[in-house]
């Protein structure tokens, strides 16, 4: 195979030159695919620690309406009132029955009034 007619009349130390510089022109275009990936990257765990906060916050709603349903109000919530939950010492019977079973599964929209 015949070398290039530009090749052919360079010198072994111009070629290695050539060679030399065709390796650095390698590393650095590697070198901005790999900033590229890397910033595509960063913007994908962004997106997705963005997703499961905000699914986080829903689940959240969700299990404080479930909370308002079972015990007919929202005192709980409020500041004033440093308990955690509401008291069950008054739950007998089927009260008491229906908050085990509603703590064992998990909340539906249609539980919470068809939200979505």
């Amino acid at each position: 195979m015949k070398k290039p007619l530009s090749i052919r009349f360079l010198s072994p130390s111009h070629q290695r030159g050539w060679i030399m510089l065709e390796v650095i022109l390698c590393l650095a275009l590697f070198a901005v695919v790999l900033h590229l990936a890397q910033r595509q990257n960063q913007v994908q765990w962004n997106a997705i620690q963005k997703m499961e906060a905000q699914r986080n916050r829903q689940e959240n709603q969700q299990k404080q309406a479930a909370m308002v349903a079972l015990t007919g109000s929202s005192s709980w919530l409020s500041d004033q009132e440093k308990k955690a939950y509401p008291d069950c010492q008054t739950c007998s019977g089927s009260q008491l029955e229906g908050w085990f079973y509603g703590s064992l599964h998990p909340v539906s929209n249609a539980t919470l009034g068809g939200e979505k």
